[in-house]
């Protein structure tokens, strides 16, 4: 069977569209809520048989009023691919409020489904699906689904993530919550890439409250690979909306086996 391949062109018009969707859904999806400083422009890749252990840490600084100023969290992942279209990932989270201890936050079980891929259609293309239990007072919990997409342009690469999640069982509200994730990266060395992403975090779009109530972040990421099977990621955003943090940093250190 021929496989399809998009022209250089075609190319393009797909990252001026994802440029396009990213301002668009910046300036004009309300909402209120903020992106975890843990959180990844994620790949719809996945592999059978592959194994990932991941270390993620994160770090925000805000106004003194604000629950994200002097907050840590780190993520602990475990993923295994079952097959070349699905794999399953267990999320131990932690959080650290300023003048608090580090505490256990949730656990979440990830679905992960590679729907397209590029060989075939010039873009890869995958859904996730998750649970979050929240631990004690930290309630309510969480589902969601997501959409990821990942074009390669030659040296460059584009991903472009949607979430949406919904609040279940005790102490939840109504409502739809939005998020959009943008990052564009060119390699600089076999091992490396460097580039530029936006976490847009509109919140509970049944509360619609405007941009400035919203989390808009925005900053450089590096990222590759360091000796054998060990890869890292890391980046700096700034708060380009009111209620975001001011500064975020994040490291993640994962190894495949």
């Amino acid at each position: 069977m021929r496989t399809r391949r998009l022209k250089a062109k075609e190319k393009k018009k797909l990252f001026f569209l994802a440029s396009a969707l990213c301002f668009a859904s910046s300036h004009f999806f309300p909402g209120q809520a903020f992106a975890s400083t843990t959180g990844s422009v994620g790949s719809p890749k996945v592999k059978k048989d592959a194994n990932e252990v991941m270390l993620r840490f994160g770090y925000s600084e805000a106004d003194e009023e604000s629950s994200d100023d002097e907050r840590f969290r780190t993520r602990l992942h475990l993923d295994h691919g079952f097959t070349d279209y699905y794999a399953a990932r267990l999320i131990v989270s932690g959080d650290k409020r300023k003048n608090d201890s580090l505490e256990h936050d949730a656990l979440t079980l990830e679905n992960r489904f590679y729907l397209l891929k590029a060989d075939e259609y010039g873009f890869d293309f995958g859904a996730r699906a998750s649970y979050s239990l929240k631990d004690g007072d930290k309630k309510p919990d969480k589902i969601s689904v997501g959409f990821y997409e990942l074009v390669p342009l030659d040296a460059y690469e584009i991903r472009a993530n949607q979430i949406f999640d919904h609040e279940i069982g005790e102490d939840s509200e109504d409502g739809i919550g939005a998020e959009l994730r943008f990052q564009v990266t060119r390699k600089v060395s076999d091992d490396h890439k460097l580039g530029l992403e936006s976490f847009h975090d509109f919140g509970n779009l049944k509360e619609q409250s405007g941009y400035s109530a919203q989390a808009h972040t925005f900053g450089p990421v590096l990222k590759g690979k360091i000796f054998e099977n060990y890869k890292y990621e890391t980046g700096y955003r700034v708060g380009i909306s009111k209620d975001a943090p001011d500064h975020s940093i994040k490291f993640f250190i994962s190894r495949e086996f």
